[in-house]
């Protein structure tokens, strides 16, 4: 096609032409007639070739952009799936933080209408196993003796890994015991997800059954996904049976107090009472003193006993305080009395400062408690503070008045650094020979019943405890008890 004349060469062999014929000059204008015939057959066909290629590129374009509009069809789906999948997935990481603040059976109820309330589920319900909650205080939680129920619930689950069903109401045998509730029957329509869930602890165990109604029939069924739902109440099966091992371990822990006390106050009655016969007929006052304290050990030790059920009143909130003006200064001195072994092999001693001022035999130093709690707060702290504190330097109390008393306790020692910030913790302790992690949280109990606080310092120059009587110490910004009681 490159080769074909230009108008005006076209035009110049037509004049050409014209003139060859009227000249009679037939086989030369024969000639060119062939050759521009010639010419232009080939460029039709390379028109006609052209045409084609292109009509072949249009196909293939046009089949490209339906290929591209199929995929971003689904790239939108998979992206809508995506898109569905994290916001479902949002909303049970919401529902689990409920799961995984369940602290007791008792709040299993609030948990369920948090858990409702995020997903969007009509009506739901937990039913555990009646033997496993034994003895245990659940009386809103429905129960029923799964083993009896077994042949009801073996009809509806399905066999997988996950006993599982999704479908209508009505397929379900005994939708009752599902729900723990007799009024729920086949007739209330709907469609339900039924799931049983496992001890984790004891394969094949099944420790109760978590349910899901919705008035439409529509909502749960067999070919829908389950997985979030299925791993949640995984979930919930977990946190609820070691909330029921938590609660079963709190429920033995008082009953061996219970016993334990019991079974001490046998022994502890002989050594209150032999003193007195001893001192029917002994004339040495030194024995007599000798007796008379091994009594008074006695009877403080009764006291502790008996105390020690208050210690427990004081973390569920339950203890009623009946404060009378104590003068600490006795405790201080029978505490020193009890720790006299101790003071010896440390080479140490307690000093007493009553504002800043060495306090004398004549001193007194009230608070508003109770004597026993407030002899076994300072007994605790005393104590920690002679055992921590390096051999040959003293123990120091200051007393300081005022509207409302403040009592620090400072030794030379420091606090090891992996427990500083859970010192008052229940079983806090690093170290220690013995040591319980006891001491230092009953003692931020019986302040706390005190109306006051308990704080600690602790660096290279020793440790600080200092008891607040101030009722604002144990407040926050917000006017609430601060967490650490």
């Amino acid at each position: 096609m490159d080769d074909l004349p230009t108008l005006k060469k076209f035009g110049e062999q037509l004049d050409l032409l014209k003139r060859l014929i009227k000249e009679g000059n037939g086989e030369q204008a024969d000639f060119i007639a062939q050759n521009m015939y010639e010419n232009y057959a080939y460029a039709r066909d390379g028109f006609l070739s052209q045409e084609d290629a292109n009509l072949g590129a249009r196909h293939d374009l046009a089949e490209k952009d339906e290929r591209i509009h199929i995929l971003e069809g689904k790239l939108k789906e998979a992206y809508s799936v995506h898109n569905s999948d994290f916001q479902l997935f949002a909303k049970f990481g919401k529902a689990l933080q409920y799961v995984n603040g369940l602290k007791s059976l008792s709040g299993l109820a609030e948990m369920l209408t948090g858990v409702a309330q995020e997903l969007g589920l009509g009506r739901i319900a937990v039913v555990l196993d009646r033997e496993l909650c034994k003895d245990m205080p659940c009386p809103d939680i429905p129960t029923f003796y799964l083993k009896g129920c077994m042949r009801y619930i073996d009809a509806t689950l399905n066999d997988g890994s996950n006993r599982v069903f999704l479908g209508p109401i009505s397929r379900m045998m005994r939708p009752d015991v599902f729900f723990g509730d007799p009024e729920v029957g086949p007739e209330m329509g709907g469609s339900c997800f039924a799931f049983g869930m496992m001890d984790k602890y004891t394969p094949g165990r099944l420790i109760g059954l978590f349910s899901i109604h919705d008035p439409s029939e529509d909502r749960f069924h067999p070919e829908m996904g389950t997985d979030f739902l299925e791993y949640f109440c995984d979930s919930v099966a977990s946190t609820i049976i070691d909330v029921i091992n938590h609660e079963r371990g709190e429920m033995l822990r008082v009953d061996v107090e219970r016993i334990t006390r019991h079974d001490l106050k046998t022994p502890l009655n002989a050594v209150i009472n032999l003193p007195h016969l001893l001192l029917a007929d002994e004339t040495d006052a030194e024995k007599i003193e000798l007796i008379k304290n091994i009594q008074d050990a006695g009877y403080r030790m009764l006291g502790l006993v008996n105390r020690s059920y208050d210690i427990y009143r004081m973390e569920t909130d339950s203890y009623i305080l009946r404060p009378e003006k104590v003068d600490v200064l006795p405790l201080i001195k029978r505490i020193a009395i009890d720790l006299q072994d101790m003071i010896e092999s440390c080479d140490s001693d307690f000093k007493v400062l009553i504002d800043g001022s060495e306090a004398g035999d004549e001193d007194s130093f009230y608070v508003r408690g109770e004597d026993l709690l407030l002899f076994s707060m300072l007994s605790n702290l005393l104590k920690n503070g002679l055992e921590a504190s390096p051999a040959g330097n003293p123990v120091t109390v200051r007393l300081s008045s005022g509207e409302f008393p403040q009592i620090s306790i400072h030794n030379f020692g420091e606090v090891p650094a992996a427990v500083r910030d859970i010192f008052f913790e229940k079983y806090s302790t690093a170290g220690k020979i013995g040591g319980t992690g006891l001491g230092t949280y009953s003692a931020s109990l019986i302040a706390k019943v005190h109306g006051g606080s308990i704080n600690m310092e602790s660096g290279k120059e020793g440790t600080t405890v200092v008891v607040d009587f101030n009722p604002a110490s144990a407040r926050g910004g917000d006017g609430q008890l601060e967490g650490e009681f």
